[in-house]
């Protein structure tokens, strides 16, 4: 979000730009595969909110439960990193975002790596992880960063450009890299919360 025509009111400065990753796929499909079967449960990941109805998905029998869970740790892991590498600037073309299905490609800086590109939709039910998602739709407000902007333009001046958005139950928040900053559903939902997360993770 951005304001582009400067006002005299608008205490919102013209030049700052912030992006709200409010529904990082990547990251929720692999939150759903976690609690639809069971694995990495000594990972420290807060309880989902609202917790997903995993429908018909099971552990897949193509693999052991410690074969999966490795599998899983370790997407987990590449999924962070590639916070690290990101280019917010570039658009990617479909072209682009088949050329890195292959896992033992680095990392690409314009799209994240999803476990269905590896695994594919192996022991997980398609239609319960669309539900879960469309139940976090309505619970992210337009008007969170306005509303914090006090504790935002100081995060903002130290590099944050960007808010990823996680459907955790209670307060979580974790700067990521300069320029990421996760924080749970509920979090942002709360002026109080949000505005604590924002000067919590601002030097």
């Amino acid at each position: 979000m951005r304001w582009s025509k400067p006002r005299p009111e608008n205490p919102w400065p013209q030049d700052m730009a912030i992006r709200v990753n409010d529904l990082p796929h990547n990251l929720t499909l692999l939150l759903f595969v976690r609690q639809a079967w069971s694995i990495a449960p000594d990972m420290d990941i807060p309880p989902l909110s609202p917790e997903p109805d995993c429908g018909q998905s099971s552990l897949p029998k193509s693999a052991d439960v410690d074969t999966w869970d490795h599998r899983w740790r370790t997407a987990w892991n590449q999924a962070w990193s590639w916070y690290e590498i990101e280019d917010p600037t570039h658009h990617p073309t479909p072209a682009e975002m088949r050329e890195f299905t292959d896992s033992s490609q680095e990392l690409n800086p314009f799209v994240p790596p999803f476990w269905t590109q590896q695994y594919g939709s192996e022991g997980l039910d398609q239609g319960a992880y669309q539900a879960w998602e469309q139940r976090l739709m309505p619970k992210f407000p337009q008007d969170a960063e306005p509303r914090s902007l006090q504790e935002l333009i100081p995060a903002w001046k130290s590099g944050i450009d960007t808010i990823i958005v996680l459907p955790y139950k209670g307060y979580f928040a974790q700067r990521l890299t300069r320029r990421h900053l996760a924080v749970s559903a509920e979090t942002r939902n709360n002026p109080e919360q949000y505005s604590r997360a924002l000067r919590e993770n601002t030097p």
